[in-house]
């Protein structure tokens, strides 16, 4: 009786407690939305003023803000202007891509958005040299150009943005001097370019913190599947088996079925090499005699030796 008594004060005592703790969350989320807008409204005073990095901020928060519209986009691009101005690389790359795409928010607009990326690449950004060269590529805003003229600078931007650390450069710079596509054909180069690619990719891995896109992810599976392909086969590097199975793994770790199967093939291409390194096994395919004797001496224990099913075996690779 006296416990049952006890209950309900226990319960009302439970869920005080829990209105107590409901009530402080409450308080902390509207401290936090005054704290934040208080942070933007210092933020916007910043800007007004003419900090480029502050209107680069404010841009960014009302183009990817949690409340964000198109008339809030908007309003980002007149920040993202102001900080692009102002000599703010970020911005200039940012609005140089948004232009070249267009959005609800936004009128696309090649030229400008060419001006933007060739004054970002000329401060050194890699990745606006990737933007430029692209753009003579693809004659996105370059003004009127020959065809000649634009692969010529197309060519010479690709390289400044490989030569800076632009992946995606790197990968389309090799695939270049593979296919001897608007440079001279060249395997030793196509093979260096993947293998910067190849390593740039790591290093990308073990230091973001963004999470890799999955356009990313396929461009490295190509990486590595492709510099397997040719350390495999010797074209532009030495043949080197190990070496084509490491690059073949990693594509394989990264979801390529297609290098799954390569690995599979170019194990079993392995094993058989070892075999036949054997000396004795040497000695049996280089000698026909000696090979006839000593499989008439297998015969002669039984054919389910393991040693007939070795040198069998052997002899088959070898015809292969």
């Amino acid at each position: 009786g006296a416990a049952a008594a006890a209950r309900p004060h226990r319960l009302r005592r439970t869920s005080f407690r829990a209105a107590r703790q409901l009530t402080a969350l409450v308080y902390a989320a509207i401290q936090g939305s005054v704290a934040g807008q208080n942070e933007l409204a210092q933020l916007k005073e910043a800007a007004e003023a003419g900090d480029a990095d502050a209107q680069w901020r404010l841009g960014m928060e009302y183009w990817h803000g949690s409340f964000r519209t198109v008339a809030k986009q908007r309003e980002a691009t007149k920040w993202l202007d102001g900080a692009a101005a102002g000599g703010k690389t970020e911005a200039m790359i940012f609005l140089a891509k948004l232009l070249r795409e267009g959005s609800p928010s936004v009128d696309r607009d090649l030229r400008r958005s060419f001006e933007l990326a060739e004054q970002a690449a000329n401060k050194g950004d890699a990745e606006a040299m990737d933007l430029v060269a692209e753009a003579y590529f693809n004659n996105l805003g370059v003004g009127d150009l020959s065809g000649k003229k634009r692969k010529k600078l197309a060519v010479k931007w690709l390289k400044q943005a490989a030569t800076n650390g632009a992946f995606r450069a790197q990968v389309q710079l090799a695939d270049s001097y593979r296919a001897g596509k608007s440079v001279e054909r060249d395997g030793e180069l196509a093979v260096k370019w993947y293998q910067e690619a190849a390593a740039n990719a790591d290093r990308l891995n073990e230091t973001s913190s963004r999470r890799i896109s999955q356009q990313a992810i396929e461009l490295i599976q190509k990486v590595h599947l492709t510099l397997g392909v040719m350390t495999y086969k010797g074209h532009g590097t030495k043949k080197n088996l190990t070496v084509a199975q490491e690059h073949f793994a990693k594509a394989a770790d990264l979801g390529n079925e297609k290098a799954k199967k390569v690995m599979e093939e170019v194990q079993k291409q392995q094993e058989a090499q070892a075999m036949l390194a054997d000396p004795e096994l040497e000695k049996l395919l280089q000698d026909p005699q000696y090979a006839s004797e000593q499989i008439e001496k297998l015969k002669a224990k039984g054919a389910d030796d393991p040693a007939m099913d070795k040198l069998l075996e052997a002899l088959q690779n070898a015809e292969l």
